[in-house]
Parts: structure tokens; sequence; C-alpha cells
């Protein structure tokens, strides 16, 4: 009867399946480290740019935050110079007002009528004077109730003095510009 040892080729078996299983371990260990590498380089490529974008929104924040605030100076001296607009426009409706007032008043007076003293006092303006009867007053009064340049106008006092009808009106002052 033959014998045969198989003991020796199992033992090269294992060898070479160990071998085999290193060169296949091997590999994959290659494998993985290049693919983290890439899985890393990809990543750090991200941060990168996403610091990039960071240091671009915030160059560009300063940027707008200075348009910002030459827009407020802007607002500032707009309204500073509607202001003085406003100032000037006051200070010509003053200017010319009393001209074109005055300029009514002696248009509407009455021929029956004569001013002895006009007052102002602020807004109100007191005329005093006298008429020949308290129609003619009357009529007056209406004719500055009717002027774009009177307004609550007041009969305060009316009483008859040496032949004629001695009258004082209140009235406000209207100044259009």
């Amino acid at each position: 009867m033959v014998k045969v040892n198989l003991l020796p080729i199992r033992v090269e078996l294992r060898k070479k399946a160990l071998f085999e299983h290193l060169i296949l371990l091997m590999l994959c260990i290659v494998l993985v480290l290049i693919g983290e590498y890439f899985v890393q380089h990809t990543i750090i490529q991200q941060r990168d740019s996403l610091k990039k974008e960071v240091a671009d929104t915030k160059v560009e924040i300063k940027r707008l935050t200075a348009e910002a605030g030459e827009i407020e100076k802007f607002k500032q001296q707009k309204q500073e110079l509607e202001r003085k607009l406003d100032v000037i426009r006051d200070l010509n409706a003053k200017k010319t007002g009393p001209v074109e007032m005055l300029d009514e008043l002696s248009l509407i007076i009455p021929e029956k009528a004569w001013l002895a003293s006009i007052t102002n006092q602020g807004d109100n303006i007191v005329l005093e004077g006298s008429a020949v009867d308290n129609t003619t007053i009357a009529a007056f009064m209406k004719q500055l109730q009717a002027s774009k340049h009177f307004d609550n106008v007041t009969l305060v006092l009316s009483k008859q003095e040496s032949g004629q009808q001695k009258f004082s009106i209140t009235c406000k002052i209207k100044l259009t510009s």
C-alpha cells in the first residue's frame, strides 16, 4: 500500500493562501488610503472655497456698510436742505405777505370808512377806525372775510361818537406763499 503525506501540501497551501490574503489586505489598505486622500482633498477644497466665499462676503458687507453710511449722510443732507428751503419759503411768504395784505386792505376798505390805526399782534391784526354808519362797517367785515389774507373777522367795538361810528375789528392774518 502506498502512503501519501499530504501534510506539506496543506502547509504550502496555507502559506500561499496567507500570502494572497496579505496581498489582498495590503491592496485594500492602499485603496482605502487613496479613497481617504481624495475625500480629504475634496473636503479641503470645499473648506477653502467656503473660506474664500466668507471673505468675499465680509468685503461686500464692508462695502455695503460704507455705502449705507453715505446714503444716510445724503438723507440727512436732504432733510437739512428741505428744512432750509422751508425756512426760505416761509421768509418769502412773510416778506411779500404783509405788502400783499396791506394792498388788499387798501382795495377793500369802503369809501365811507377810514382806518385810524393798524396794530399787529402776532398772527392777529387789530383795525381801528371810523365809518359813516354800521352798514359800512358790516360791508367792510364781509369783504375782509372774503379776502384770501384775512380770517376769523370779529367786530370788537362799534360805538357812535361825534357823528361817526367808531369801530375796532380783529382778524387773523393768513400769509400765503
